[in-house]
């Protein structure tokens, strides 16, 4: 992998390894703190059964870093563009839809702010780059 490792791998390696790492470890070990961020009450954050539910949330999150490093271990440089373009654009606007509507509005501002650049990238090709 790190043969031909360039500029443009840096993004995806850095988005796949924040979502692996923080969906694994930030929403198994601190599930409360993680659905107050999405401005869930303190009530239902700390139930044992909200909890439960989040850990999908959690698991989604991590597959889908893990699925882009296991992309760019491939070199499948499309697919690793493809499944920014997607999980962007579908995941992360629904969440932010859902932040928007049900929780802290200046937490989806800012997580709207944060896809932006996930779905241009994907849908820009950057990660394969220009087809020779």
């Amino acid at each position: 992998m790190l043969d031909d490792l360039s500029w443009r791998h840096a993004w995806p390696l850095t988005c796949g390894g924040i979502m692996f790492l923080g969906g694994l470890f930030h929403g198994f070990l601190k599930p409360q703190q993680s659905m107050q961020g999405w401005g869930v009450t303190d009530k239902i954050a700390a139930s044992r059964e909200a909890q439960i539910i989040f850990y999908g949330h959690s698991i989604r999150t991590s597959t889908l870093g893990l699925l882009v490093l296991v992309l760019c271990a491939q070199k499948n440089y499309t697919g690793v563009d493809t499944t920014m373009a997607i999980m962007g654009s579908y995941c992360g606007l629904t969440d932010v839809m859902i932040i928007w509507r049900y929780g802290i509005q200046k937490t989806a501002v800012v997580r709207f702010l944060s896809v932006l650049p996930i779905i241009f990238w994907g849908l820009a090709g950057m990660t394969a780059g220009p087809s020779l």
